[in-house]
C-alpha cells in the first residue's frame, strides 16, 4: 500500500506543477480537488510539507520551487491522505513594491509556517476546508 501512496504523492510532485505552466489557477484547484486519496495510514502533515520541500527543492523540470507550486503539491497531498487543507494566496506592500504568497492551513493553523503568517499578508483567495 505504501508504494501506490508514494507513486501517487509523486505524480501529484510532478503533475501539478506541471499543470500550473498550462493552466489556469481554477482548473489546476479543480484537479488537485479531484486527486484520489489513498487508503491506509496517513502521514503526517509536517511530513507531507518535508517531503513536499524534499522533492521540489531543486526546481527541475519545466517548474520552479515557488511558494504557490510547494502550496499546492502539499494541499493535493494533504487531500490525498483525508485532510482538508485551505489554500492561501495573499499579498503584503503597496503598488510600488508587494509581496504574493501562497500557503496551506489545516483547521486555521499553518502548516510548516509560523502561525502569524496569515496576518502578514491581505488574503486574495482561500480555496478548500
Amino acid at each position: 500500500m505504501r508504494s501506490i501512496e508514494r507513486s501517487a504523492a509523486l505524480a501529484a510532485t510532478v503533475l501539478v506543477p506541471l499543470l500550473l505552466t498550462l493552466l489556469p489557477l481554477p482548473n489546476v484547484l479543480a484537479v488537485c480537488d479531484q486527486w484520489p486519496q489513498v487508503r491506509g495510514r496517513a502521514a503526517t502533515p509536517d511530513g507531507l510539507a518535508r517531503r513536499v520541500r524534499r522533492w521540489l527543492a531543486f526546481g527541475r523540470g519545466p517548474w520552479r520551487s515557488t511558494c504557490l507550486t510547494r502550496s499546492l503539491v502539499l494541499y493535493t497531498l494533504l487531500r490525498q491522505h483525508g485532510y482538508r487543507p485551505k489554500l492561501h494566496l495573499g499579498v503584503a506592500g503597496d503598488a510600488r513594491g508587494f509581496d504574493a504568497h501562497a500557503w496551506i492551513t489545516l483547521d486555521d493553523r499553518p502548516v510548516e509556517l509560523p502561525a502569524t503568517v496569515g496576518s502578514q499578508y491581505r488574503r486574495l483567495l482561500v480555496h478548500g476546508g
